[in-house]
């Protein structure tokens, strides 16, 4: 949960695969996944949802867009003394089975996130409960259990247990404030934590029925440090569970390259599964109430995607990307958050919820123009990144992977005015290969491929590039495909970044892509991950 979030932020045992069982681990289930928490006070406010025009059950215009996954979160008691509600969902036990029977009969899996509080948490705010608030340590460990465990119990006895099941939210700073806070203390801090969160999953080890994958959730995802730091400390407790819970904000949380550094060092370090479980990126930078936005002309520099139909689109296509391409094959998905929040009707607190966060604010809603429909919820053209990941690369070779190191890649023609092409692949990141344009004098070459049995529609190719600020020329480029050539220039990043050419549309069966560089020497382009997908 991100609201707010920049008024309240702080700077702050290996399990087996086998674990996790079939319901995650297969490449075709990628988890397309969205948190629809607000979805049953939007409809009380009246919101509908509608499709090409026409209205439907917003989880219905999910599903046919690719989502095979929902988030609920669940608040212990979020409402005041006097029975008001503190809005933004009031998420408590009664919806949260509400909306996890309404997904469940939609075919839809179940992500149940426990937040521990009555209302919201994240790094700079972990508040107990109201009615947890004079307990004891040991009685609160006791009280995490027993509660996790009653909510399962309640949800089994429906027919609906959940398919993952998330213990606690945002955890950089720990939970349940002040003892499970995970820094500032006597040194104990991460064993405090600790047990809280082993009470926590072993309730959900004496509830399910099946393996039941368990994920810890942090914030920052561009912080490879931060988890680092965090999980290390949870790995010496010997906390069991499953996967690493990512929030990644690309205008809050770094560049997609840094994501990925760290998505792959959890891979690796820790032998975990990684989901992202919380992003999202804007529509347009128009506002539908009196609230100011999270999302506005500085995040849009930031993020580094137009605040716009397209940009939302190709932000998420990009990160599923990065999701997929994580070491060990251990990306599984990712959850948009709060796809259908898209006006001000609901707002992010009443009074009420203010009054228990102790925070004075307007009311209204920061996130509307992040959902994936406009203002009178029609569905844009972003929903449609939920079905990117069961979409084909048409490239082959694409990241350079086949023969180790060559001048020649497999599946990829070489130009070159000369007799220099300055091509070859090498080892990067110890396991991975990338294709380097360098010489030790001047050349101009390209690398590409030219793809046939194309269907006419709509499509998009994108790169990982990262080079010499200086080169005289360096350009991504797709010709001879019934409209004229298109590019983009690969020269402006000395880190990995991602570029793409959105909405070709490509008519006469064919299409050639390819990579141009012409340089002075010594200096240099690296690529990896080419892709040509058809989207529509």
């Amino acid at each position: 949960m991100k609201i707010l979030k920049k008024i309240f932020l702080t700077t702050v045992a290996l399990i087996g695969l086998a674990a996790l069982g079939n319901a995650v681990t297969k490449a075709d289930e990628f988890i397309n996944g969205a948190d629809i928490s607000i979805l049953d006070e939007m409809e009380q406010s009246g919101a509908i949802y509608k499709s090409n025009g026409t209205q439907k059950d917003p989880l219905t215009i999910l599903k046919e867009n690719g989502v095979n996954y929902v988030r609920l979160r669940l608040w212990v008691d979020p409402y005041d003394a006097n029975g008001n509600a503190y809005g933004a969902g009031t998420n408590d036990l009664n919806r949260t089975l509400k909306l996890a029977k309404r997904a469940k009969d939609k075919g839809l899996k179940v992500l149940l996130d426990f937040h521990y509080s009555d209302f919201w948490v994240d790094p700079g705010k972990q508040n107990l409960p109201k009615a947890w608030q004079n307990q004891s340590f040991e009685q609160l460990n006791s009280t995490v259990y027993s509660y996790t465990a009653d909510v399962l119990n309640q949800m089994k006895s429906q027919g609906i247990y959940p398919d993952m099941v998330q213990i606690g939210n945002e955890l950089n700073s720990g939970m349940l404030w002040p003892y499970g806070k995970s820094w500032g203390g006597d040194g104990q801090e991460f064993t405090r934590l600790a047990t809280f969160l082993k009470s926590g999953v072993q309730a959900v080890k004496d509830t399910q029925t099946s393996n039941t994958p368990i994920m810890l959730h942090l914030a920052d995802g561009g912080d490879k440090a931060a988890f680092q730091w965090w999980l290390d400390e949870i790995t010496n407790q010997s906390v069991d569970f499953d996967i690493v819970g990512i929030s990644y904000y690309p205008y809050w949380h770094g560049t997609l390259a840094e994501l990925s550094e760290n998505m792959d060092n959890i891979s690796e370090r820790y032998n975990k599964k990684v989901v992202v479980v919380e992003t999202a990126y804007a529509n347009t930078l128009d506002n539908a109430d009196q609230k100011t936005n999270a999302f506005t002309a500085t995040e849009e520099t930031a993020g580094g995607y137009k605040a716009s139909q397209d940009g939302q689109y190709e932000f998420l296509t990009d990160l599923v990307d990065k999701i997929k391409d994580v070491k060990n094959n251990n990306g599984l998905g990712f959850f948009y958050w709060e796809p259908l929040w898209y006006n001000g009707n609901v707002s992010w607190a009443t009074q009420a919820g203010m009054s228990y966060l102790g925070v004075s604010d307007v009311t209204g809603n920061e996130w509307e123009n992040q959902a994936v429909f406009d203002f009178q919820g029609n569905a844009l053209r972003g929903i449609k990144a939920f079905n990117y990941s069961n979409l084909t690369n048409l490239l082959q070779n694409n990241s350079f992977e086949w023969d180790g190191y060559t001048e020649s890649p497999s599946s990829w023609n070489i130009w070159k005015n000369g007799q220099i092409s300055g091509i070859k692949t090498e080892i990067y990141d110890n396991t991975r290969y990338k294709l380097t344009f360098w010489s030790d004098t001047a050349f101009e070459s390209s690398i590409y491929q030219t793809v046939g049995n194309l269907s006419s529609g709509t499509y998009k190719l994108s790169i990982d590039a990262m080079g010499d600020t200086s080169l005289e020329n360096a350009e991504l480029y797709i010709k001879n495909y019934g409209g004229g050539e298109q590019k983009i220039s690969l020269k402006d990043s000395g880190t990995w970044k991602t570029y793409t050419i959105d909405n070709i549309q490509i008519t006469n069966g064919q299409c050639e892509v390819g990579v141009y560089v012409n340089s002075s020497a010594n200096k240099w382009l690296n690529i990896d991950n080419v892709r040509l997908v058809k989207v529509d």
